[in-house]
């Protein structure tokens, strides 16, 4: 019978943390009538569920034009889309939707590169509105006049955001208004 003996060190980690580097993403936002909301969270890997993270903060605007998102956070961050509001072409506001089943879930890598994840658009359907994902990388390195941004991984992963939103339409990355 082997036996031994360890010390554990109680100390906050924080004094021999290694601090890990920001990451900018960029995301494109196709048409400038929906506002997305992003929001760091954690993921379920047995559930493959995205939860959002109340306590944290994620920095991100839109450019000028509102044609893409810019944002920085911490190397291996997971950032997911948690809601996006819309307005019609007048500006009157139609509501916020949120992923009921799926929404677009990415990581940023611990390499530091600039990342850029996929463009959004939505479809509307009636009270409903469905994202459409398109990579359009090359876009993004022109209007940010670089070649130094690199394609970001992405996936649908059940969104945990909040009760009753579970829905029987067939399109799993349908997004609705809460009641």
């Amino acid at each position: 019978m082997l036996t031994s003996c360890a010390t554990i060190d109680l100390e906050p980690e924080s004094k021999n943390a290694i601090e890990l580097p920001d990451v900018n993403f960029i995301i494109g936002n196709v048409t400038s009538i929906y506002n997305i909301k992003l929001s760091v969270g954690n993921i379920d890997f047995e559930n493959e569920t995205f939860k959002e993270d109340w306590f944290s903060s994620l920095s991100y605007e839109y450019t000028k034009d509102k044609l893409y998102i810019v944002g920085t956070a911490k190397a291996g961050s997971y950032i997911g889309i948690t809601s996006t509001k819309a307005q019609d072409a007048s500006g009157t506001p139609l509501g916020t939707f949120t992923p009921c089943n799926k929404t677009l879930v990415f990581r940023l890598p611990y390499g530091g590169a600039d990342v850029y994840v996929t463009d959004v658009n939505y479809e509307w359907n009636n009270v409903s509105i469905s994202p459409i994902y398109s990579d359009q990388i090359e876009q993004a390195k022109k209007a940010f006049n670089t070649n130094n941004i690199i394609q970001a991984r992405y996936r649908k992963l059940n969104a945990d955001l909040y009760n009753d939103c579970y829905t029987l339409n067939p399109n799993p990355v349908i997004m609705t208004r809460p009641i």
